[in-house]
């Protein structure tokens, strides 16, 4: 699938996560929800560094709308690339397009880079009519291509291989590695499809002071007070660590990174650590014979909650 590229350099392997500026979104967000001018002030600031993907979804609260309205005020329309994300009414191919609509209606665009169904068990509903309703909003050039957003690589090589899907949204960071295996990436890359990596700082946690993880979170502190021991004693930032492992790590399959901003500091940070230079291999090596395992109930938010 051909998406269309904002440069040649490690800028172009990043998307800008939008769920922060619709929503309180992050287990270690502090700042909370940007007002709209902020908003507009970072989307305007993000294309201009050359960051001119973003990634949002129906459910992030007034994130498509506050996008729509900073492309329209900053005449920005023709100049990004978006991801959005819904969801199906069961077996109803009309609700394809309906969702369609509704994100296109509300980024005020004409036509979306990618959609994802953003619920990995609704691929059960997507049947042969969704595939042709999906056929129709390309040929309208409605939409570029349709993916899924999946926390489970069988679910992913399942949606690629098995529905004929473009494009796969899913997590990976020094914490969670599943997807980064080279089975799972040599199959996904094998069809074309485009591949966007996010949770890179696993919701914030990666960041944390090991002392303020929720205890609820299993194995948190102990993983994000091993990650915080292991950057100090080798003379790295955290954010840089964790930004350029999974940059790495999805090289050669050409994996955007989707990172949420929520200001203009973390803005910066981002396109800086982009653009900064590659981290010595060996570092990548020795994290995952330190920390070697993917805890599902560590590397998987929605089981946060369930193991208090």
């Amino acid at each position: 699938m051909a998406l269309r590229e904002s440069s040649k350099s490690a800028s172009a392997r990043v998307a800008i996560g939008t769920a922060q500026l619709g929503m309180n979104y992050g287990v270690a967000n502090r700042t909370g929800q940007p007002s709209e001018a902020e908003a507009h002030r970072l989307v305007r600031s993000a294309v201009e560094l050359g960051l001119d993907w973003f990634d949002t979804a129906a459910v992030y609260g007034e994130s498509e709308a506050i996008l729509g309205r900073a492309f329209a005020a900053h005449g920005l329309r023709n100049a990004v690339s978006v991801v959005s994300k819904g969801r199906l009414a069961e077996q109803d191919p009309a609700s394809l397009r309906g969702a369609v609509d509704a994100s296109l209606q509300r980024l005020g665009l004409g036509r979306l880079d990618v959609w994802m169904l953003h619920d990995e068990r609704q691929l059960s509903f997507w049947d042969r009519a969704c595939s042709l309703e999906a056929a129709s909003l390309i040929g309208e050039a409605r939409v570029g291509a349709f993916g899924i957003s999946t926390y489970s690589p069988a679910r992913a090589i399942e949606a690629v291989e098995g529905r004929g899907f473009a494009a796969v949204q899913f997590p990976a960071s020094p914490m969670d590695r599943r997807f980064l295996r080279d089975e799972v990436l040599t199959r996904l890359s094998r069809t074309g499809a485009a591949l966007f990596a996010r949770s890179i700082y696993l919701q914030g946690l990666c960041l944390m002071d090991p002392a303020e993880v929720p205890g609820h979170i299993s194995r948190g502190r102990e993983a994000v007070g091993t990650l915080a021991d292991f950057c100090r004693t080798r003379g790295i930032e955290r954010d840089r660590f964790c930004l350029h492992y999974v940059l790495q790590r999805t090289r050669r399959v050409g994996a955007r990174l989707v990172i949420g901003v929520e200001s203009a500091e973390q803005l910066g940070r981002t396109a800086d650590l982009a653009a900064s230079p590659p981290i010595d291999p060996a570092l990548l090596d020795e994290w995952d014979v330190l920390w070697p395992a993917d805890v599902d109930d560590l590397v998987l938010p929605f089981r946060w909650t369930q193991t208090r």
